[in-house]
């Protein structure tokens, strides 16, 4: 600011008369760097190549005559904000009134009277000084503005949308008539990572998902943070159910793989409530009760998954995938990813040996051999009790027992997974195997509380 205060102003005089030019620069020498020209051309010439802080332009110059001079500049981007001062002595009041609709800041009449010039442009100037110095104060302002605004309106830690817009912006295009889907999304075992890895890994996982968010949805849609691990998404103008299917798949797939080439904790993964506008509700809070609800049915049946409050209405329950828990599993025992630690290991030392060798089996001989993941998903997990969860995986255990043959082998995945090897079978005999298991178990347990459910896969895809 100050240097555009008490910068020496360059001012461009266009003037065909010798006496004229040496009067004027008399009258602004010592404030002012004046240069001459001596026609319209010739000023035209100079604009090319310098751009001077102001011009004073005689009207009736051989040639191109000023006014043509300032039509020419006011029609060039690079001209058009240049200040102008016509000079003439020419004192009509047409003349006046032509040169101000031209553009022109101001007119200085001939012959030149040395103090009226000096102060008549230092006046231009000032003005000038102090429009360029607001604009400066707005553009600040308005940064300032903009910056608060997005304070107030972005979740600090993940740069999504807060919880108070979210609410706000989908309210605003719900009365605007927008349909669209929200998905409720939470991080299942979140706490793990804090308590395993400490607050720092936890702050990177949660802004690793918004990333993810970030990716798998449009500038038109609403991607905020509710709180903790908690977040939302508002899918403007979608319905279709297929599309919602494909999206939720995507952030699940893509933060397993992305959380699991950062961290080995195999636990953590996305569950997530869907609920349509205006079917499941035509407000914000009734879409987030039922999309709520949506996700709290998925958590209490074995998480890592998506669930449609629709179905929910419909008498419908989706079962729960652990389609990525079992190539986990996999994986593990491959020796893709670093083993847990603590009783799992102790136990599972016996079990890779047995794995190894039957997959050197499967590769050589193309024998069959079905891998199963069995999850206990409780129902009403706020009403559970610890005590109930080990007695239903010793009833699960007595169940595979009494169900397996002799040549098949297992081992707990975790406190409610069990895995199994199913030998020379297929997928329909495995099938058979694991109905036989799952009746066993509700024989021993019941049906009340928890829910037994599985994922069957080949040991190598391809081989059924």
């Amino acid at each position: 600011m100050e240097n555009v205060l008490t910068k020496m102003k360059k001012i461009l005089m266009v003037e065909d008369e010798i006496m004229n030019i040496a009067l004027g620069k008399h009258a602004l020498s010592g404030k002012y760097e004046v240069t001459s020209a001596t026609s319209g051309e010739e000023a035209l010439q100079f604009l090319e190549e310098e751009i001077p802080d102001m011009l004073l332009l005689d009207i009736g110059l051989p040639g191109i005559d000023g006014l043509e001079v300032a039509r020419i500049m006011k029609e060039d981007e690079r001209f058009k904000e240049i200040p102008i001062v016509f000079l003439t002595a020419d004192t009509e009041p047409e003349t006046e009134a032509k040169c101000l609709e031209i553009g022109a800041d101001d007119f200085i009449i001939k012959p030149f009277v040395p103090i009226v010039m000096q102060r008549r442009i230092g006046r231009i100037f000032e003005l000038r000084d102090l429009r360029d110095a607001l604009e400066v104060q707005l553009v600040q302002k308005e940064k300032q503005i903009a910056d608060v605004t997005k304070i107030s309106i972005t979740d600090s830690l993940t740069g999504v949308f807060n919880r108070s817009y979210i609410e706000h912006k989908i309210t605003e295009l719900i009365s605007e008539n927008h349909v669209g889907t929200m998905f409720i999304m939470d991080i299942d075992n979140f706490k793990k990572v804090n308590d395993t890895l400490g607050h720092i890994a936890g702050d990177k996982t949660l802004q690793l998902f918004a990333d993810i968010l970030r990716e798998n949805t449009r500038r038109i849609d609403v991607v905020g943070r509710l709180g903790g691990d908690e977040f939302v998404i508002f899918f403007m103008d979608m319905t279709t159910r297929e599309i919602a299917l494909e999206k939720a798949r995507s952030i699940i797939n893509t933060f397993w793989e992305k959380f699991r080439n950062t961290y080995a904790l195999e636990e953590v993964s996305i569950s997530i409530g869907i609920a349509s506008c205006p079917t499941d509700g035509k407000t914000f809070e009734a879409l987030y009760k039922n999309a709520d609800k949506a996700l709290y049915y998925i958590k209490n049946k074995g998480k890592n998954s998506y669930h449609f409050f629709e179905d929910e209405k419909n008498g419908y329950f989706e079962l729960c995938s652990t389609t990525v828990d079992l190539n986990n599993v996999r994986d593990m025992i491959e020796g893709n990813t670093d083993m847990k630690k603590g009783a799992f290991q102790v136990s599972y030392g016996e079990f890779r040996n047995i794995y190894d060798f039957v997959l050197r089996c499967v590769e050589r001989k193309q024998q069959m051999v079905q891998t199963v993941l069995l999850t206990l998903c409780v129902k009403d997990e706020t009403e559970f009790l610890l005590e109930e969860v080990e007695k239903a995986m010793r009833d699960l255990q007595m169940a595979i027992k009494d169900s397996l043959r002799a040549v098949d082998v297992g081992t707990e995945y975790s406190s409610r997974q069990y895995v199994l090897l199913l030998m020379d079978a297929d997928t329909t005999s495995g099938m058979m195997v694991v109905e036989r298991v799952i009746r066993k178990f509700y024989e021993n347990y019941g049906q009340d509380k928890i829910e037994l459910t599985y994922d069957i896969q080949a040991m190598r895809p391809g081989i059924k």
